[in-house]
């Protein structure tokens, strides 16, 4: 196994009215290859100081690291919240026929 990089996974919670077309619009944009939506997420959190609970879609994007710049300034135009979920995780190992397909 080799060691990859230049692959992250980005993570994002969004209202299960807005997920679809937030992946759409990322992928459109050649931003991501692939985005999973996990949907059943109910988020409970403070929020200005009242607890909140919300039903949400958790996003996975995957995407290169050269676009992560980009993808989180598109991400956060589109979003709905104010301040949104979004979180970056280097990928440390990728199986290299998955990783030809990412960067299709």
């Amino acid at each position: 196994m080799k060691i990859k990089t230049g692959v992250i996974l980005v993570i994002s919670t969004v209202p299960e009215s807005h997920a679809h077309k937030i992946a759409k619009k990322l992928l459109h944009a050649k931003l991501a290859s692939c985005i999973n939506l996990i949907p059943g997420i109910i988020s409970y959190y403070f929020w200005k100081n009242k607890l909140e609970h919300a039903n949400e879609i958790q996003m996975l994007i995957k995407c290169k690291r050269i676009n992560q710049k980009t993808l989180i300034k598109l991400l956060k135009e589109i979003h709905p919240y104010e301040i949104p979920e979004i979180l970056v995780i280097p990928i440390s190992y990728i199986d290299d026929a998955y990783l030809s397909w990412l960067s299709i």
